[in-house]
């Protein structure tokens, strides 16, 4: 899996570091792949039918927990990225836009875990053929 690129949007690095460690543990939890590697994992160099998730931030919208607390109308936080899962010489097997978001209780950074959890149950429900997936670094398809 690729570190997450935060395209031309102003978005803090601890969210960006949230969003692939969240998007780790949620495409484990698919059970659909045999490994899920991080970025620049050397394991990786030696699979053949490796698929690498590309995930780009398109919009971000800082909340507040204060004001969420207060009302249920403001201070949502809100996350827009593109995902693309590719081979390694670069052919998109699957492209999507997933939003992330948290707009009544917990944290600022749950958005980042509700749009991990979007982005695994998108790949889950699609059809990938002959390959495993792993986020943004590298992806390997199931036997």
């Amino acid at each position: 899996m690729d570190q997450v690129d935060p395209g031309d949007v102003d978005i803090e690095p601890a969210f960006r570091v949230a969003i692939y460690e969240n998007l780790l543990v949620e495409l484990a939890k698919t059970r659909q792949f045999k490994q899920v590697f991080r970025s620049g994992d050397r394991d990786a160099g030696d699979i053949p039918d490796l698929l690498v998730l590309k995930t780009t931030v398109q919009r971000y919208t800082p909340g507040s927990e204060t004001r969420r607390a207060v009302t249920t109308v403001a201070g949502a936080t809100k996350l827009n990225v593109r995902t693309q899962l590719c081979t390694r010489q670069g052919q998109v097997v699957l492209e999507r836009v997933v939003n992330g978001n948290v707009r009544f209780f917990g944290g600022n950074l749950r958005a980042t875990h509700n749009l991990a959890r979007n982005v695994a149950g998108g790949i889950k429900q699609s059809p990938l053929p002959g390959f495993l997936i792993a986020p943004s670094s590298n992806l390997r398809p199931i036997d």
